[in-house]
């Protein structure tokens, strides 16, 4: 298990591309991140947590990219966002509009399960598409949620959350062997558009089309513009001294129209403000 952030470093690598200027909200909270039992690997990518106290009258809004996968929530204390607020047990879906803010104040925590893409179909048959962009209970999807009431301190959370989820016995299958060597191929920065999906995995483009709806209940196309977007984020984040027009290219973009179209559309920001209200 990863300790709680010291504030004084750099973010875990997995926060840039996804939370905007994680050094800011660093200052406010207190991150922490835990590996899932091996077991449950293939369908976890990671349990996370974040805790504030902060001073009275004080808000701060933490803000995160549209984010594809799905996260359950075990939530505390003060805290309000879309479709929802309040503590309470939480399944939000995948995040397909410009970004995710939450506001917090007072003092709370959050002890969260960050889903892979497609992996809740492993512990629930209902489908992604049904919760995107919105929040619900989670018992809606997984019935024995309330048993998660409680959870506080992560490294205690992490073992709870393992015994709850291998309870549900989870299989693999082999469409989710599929979408998940999809994925892979998708890494790849090169593979920029989905004409270039297709070749690089020998699908049919009404094919990938169909696998992502059903996994993950967001359009490949989208997804492909988004971590573009992600990698322009991060670059940003982590100082980037080359000019705007050379990171577009950089990322596959040769029209910096189309870039900063791109980049306001996941972010809410053109490319110059993000950079501008960062400094």
């Amino acid at each position: 298990m990863d300790d709680a952030v010291d504030r004084s470093k750099s973010p875990p690598d997995h926060m840039y591309g996804r939370v905007l200027r994680p050094h800011e909200m660093l200052t406010r909270t207190r991150y922490a991140a835990a590996e899932p039992a091996e077991e449950l690997s293939p369908w976890v990518l990671r349990y996370w947590s974040v805790a504030w106290d902060l001073a009275a009258g004080e808000q701060y809004q933490q803000t995160t990219l549209s984010e594809p996968s799905i996260h359950l929530t075990v939530e505390r204390g003060d805290l309000r966002r879309a479709n929802t607020s309040g503590a309470g047990i939480w399944l939000t879906g995948p995040v397909t509009e410009e970004r995710f803010d939450v506001t917090i104040f007072g003092a709370g925590g959050v002890i969260g399960v960050n889903f892979r893409l497609g992996g809740t179909l492993a512990f629930s048959a209902r489908r992604p598409a049904e919760i995107r962009d919105t929040t619900i209970p989670a018992a809606a999807w997984f019935p024995t949620s309330d048993d998660l009431a409680g959870l506080d301190d992560l490294t205690t959370a992490a073992e709870a959350l393992d015994r709850w989820l291998l309870a549900y016995e989870p299989e693999m299958t082999e469409s989710y062997c599929r979408f998940r060597r999809t994925l892979e191929v998708m890494e790849d920065p090169e593979v920029a558009h989905l004409g270039e999906l297709a070749q690089r995995t020998g699908m049919g483009e009404r094919t990938l089309q169909r696998m992502f709806q059903e996994h993950c209940g967001v359009g490949v196309k989208r997804l492909l513009v988004r971590a573009r977007v992600r990698d322009a984020v991060a670059a940003l984040d982590r100082g980037w001294d080359g000019t705007l027009a050379e990171l577009g290219v950089s990322l596959g973009w040769f029209d910096q129209s189309h870039f900063i179209n791109d980049f306001r559309r996941v972010t809410g920001y053109r490319p110059g403000e993000y950079v501008s209200r960062g400094e």
